[in-house]
């Protein structure tokens, strides 16, 4: 308030009338300085902060001077900060616009012209929005008039989205009008909508994901609980065919070895076939029976602190008679110290001897190796041979139940590599094959690792292998 008087007894000392023109030009100096402060965001601070700055400038040097030459530099001085205001307001993108309570537009920036045309003079109801009479709807002339400061967005015929930002001005004549600045935000509400509706898309995309995800879901339940079902029709069915099969196996073998009277050699012959007939059916029920065992996780109860060499060794010695009869050579490489490892000790011989059989089964002539390697965290053990190999389409597939090879000549069930599979990994290990085997460029070689670690997670005793690397 101390400003505006110092500015209005500064004009009350005018009254050439050149003096009271330059006075019009003071008031649409200012005019020009809020509208581009108003179109900058602060209006209140950009008019207080021009006002001090042209009434310095103008009062400063000539507080003691006579009037026709403060006169001829207030001219100067306000013609140079209109034209610098204007050219500010010229090259503004926002549409600016003054208008009067009576609706009249008085003033439009050169972007407001290039929008909606030079419509100076006419009504804004009329030249902004075609109406024939006030836009009460949504027009916020009368609350600004009276002080309010205002902000909303017009939707035009053509599809413009313009964000209108409006404020209380005193025009030259100290007529309360509306200032307004109006930016084209038709792009950005086109984003706007185009996001909205890509979350829309991406939100029915996610439920209907999440229903698959549901139906998918509800599809592994019915199979696990169906495989559950079948895992105990094959236990139940195979328990019940073990006792039967033995007691025809021991009967066989007695007449075998002649306890029911004398046999010919034709006789034993077939007698001994249907023995191995038997011991096959007897070797797959206990296959059939392992899985359901796995399933259930009783493999864990059978585990213990064990040392590795000997499981490898009693291995060893359960094939050695088979390796013979085919002469092929059996070389074994075990760590100097027996690693220490928690695992069942009947479970992890299978493994080996499972792996070891298949080796000789499918090599004619040349060696199988066994090697051993005692690392810090894990164990290693690889089995080699130098027989046919397998055929690098099947690799995949030989760890699944009852696979059988396309060169698999001895009679099998197809579940021993799968068995060996679920034992190895009910020890938190892993198992692979590679054929042919890298280091020989021949036959087949299985690897599996085991972790030596207990289920507490303490390392059981280990030392590492001064004869043997993986």
């Amino acid at each position: 308030m101390a400003r505006d008087r110092v500015l209005h007894n500064a004009f009350l000392r005018l009254r050439h009338p050149s003096v009271r023109q330059l006075q019009m030009l003071v008031l649409f100096g200012m005019g020009a300085a809020l509208a581009y402060a108003f179109v900058s965001g602060s209006v209140a601070g950009g008019f207080s902060v021009v006002t001090l700055a042209l009434v310095g400038t103008i009062m400063g040097p000539f507080t003691g001077g006579n009037e026709a030459e403060w006169a001829r530099h207030l001219e100067k001085l306000l013609k140079s900060e209109r034209d610098r205001l204007m050219g500010i307001l010229d090259s503004l993108d926002e549409g600016v616009i003054i208008i009067g309570p009576d609706r009249v537009i008085r003033f439009m920036n050169p972007s407001m012209i290039r929008q909606f045309g030079d419509g100076t003079g006419s009504r804004c109801y009329q030249h902004l929005h075609g109406f024939d009479d006030h836009c009460h709807g949504f027009c916020k002339l009368p609350d600004v008039i009276k002080g309010a400061t205002e902000r909303w967005e017009r939707r035009f015929a053509d599809g413009t989205v313009y964000e209108i930002v409006s404020s209380p001005f005193a025009d030259s004549d100290q007529t309360p009008c509306m200032l307004a600045a109006y930016r084209n935000v038709t792009k950005e509400k086109l984003i706007e909508v185009e996001l909205m509706e890509l979350n829309q898309i991406k939100s029915d995309l996610l439920l209907e994901k999440t229903r698959e995800l549901e139906r998918i879901s509800n599809d592994i339940d019915k199979l696990r609980e169906e495989k559950r079902r079948i895992i105990r029709f094959l236990s139940a069915i195979t328990h019940d065919l073990r006792a039967p099969l033995s007691a025809t196996q021991s009967c066989l073998w007695a007449i075998t070895d002649g306890y029911a009277g004398p046999v010919n050699d034709e006789q034993k012959d077939l007698l001994q076939r249907s023995t191995r007939r038997i011991d096959g059916l007897l070797t797959l029920i206990s296959d059939l029976l392992d899985i359901p065992r796995m399933e259930a996780g009783q493999l864990v109860q059978e585990m213990k602190d064990l040392s590795f060499n000997e499981i490898a060794e009693r291995s060893v010695d359960s094939v050695e008679r088979l390796a013979r009869e085919k002469n092929l050579a059996l070389d074994v490489t075990l760590p100097g110290v027996s690693p220490q490892i928690r695992g069942s000790s009947r479970r992890l011989q299978q493994v080996l001897t499972n792996l070891l059989s298949n080796a000789i089964n499918y090599t004619q002539e040349g060696a199988i190796s066994l090697r051993v390697v005692d690392s810090e965290d894990e164990l290693y053990v690889e089995v080699r041979d130098s027989g046919v190999g397998i055929p690098p389409e099947e690799l995949p597939k030989i760890f699944q139940d009852f696979f059988r090879g396309s060169n698999a000549k001895s009679d099998g069930t197809g579940l021993g590599l799968s068995i060996s599979k679920r034992i190895v990994e009910a020890h938190g290990g892993k198992i692979r094959a590679e054929s042919p085997c890298p280091e020989t460029g021949q036959g087949s070689s299985f690897i599996f690792t085991l972790p030596k670690r207990i289920d507490t997670g303490a390392p059981v005793g280990s030392k590492v292998a001064p004869d043997a690397t993986p």
